[in-house]
């Protein structure tokens, strides 16, 4: 067991967005105390999806890259959408819906870099 959370913490060292992404699920999971509550059963799920695609994404060749990296932004989006449901439900308070925004904010802002960089490394490659 200690050897695999040493696995865990070396990954997550190189790549920051995978801690990032955990606290996300973190905070998501206290959307709603009901274990009823399918908005946050969903929730958590997409945010696992959006960790899943991550950790693709960094033992893929940079030529599929790109198209894991859209995957996770389109996945981050519908996430977006639950944090705003729930919010509007009330199954959260402000200051959580306002942490699970800047974790949204703080994972697309990462996604969205990773992805320009894989987008500018393709495009001189696609003008020759």
């Amino acid at each position: 067991m200690a050897r695999m959370k040493d696995i865990l913490e070396n990954f997550s060292e190189k790549f920051p967005i995978l801690n990032k992404t955990y606290e996300l699920y973190q905070n998501a999971s206290e959307i709603s105390s009901s274990e009823e509550n399918t908005l946050r059963k969903s929730a958590e799920i997409t945010i696992l999806e959006i960790l899943e695609l991550i950790v693709i994404a960094t033992r893929q060749a940079k030529v599929d890259k790109k198209q894991t990296l859209k995957q996770a932004l389109r996945k981050l989006d519908t996430m977006k959408v639950f944090a705003d449901m729930a919010s509007q439900l009330e199954l959260i308070k402000e200051p959580k819906y306002n942490k699970i925004q800047e974790g949204l904010n703080s994972v697309g802002a990462m996604l969205g870099g990773w992805l320009k960089s894989v987008s500018a490394i393709e495009a001189p490659v696609a003008a020759k």
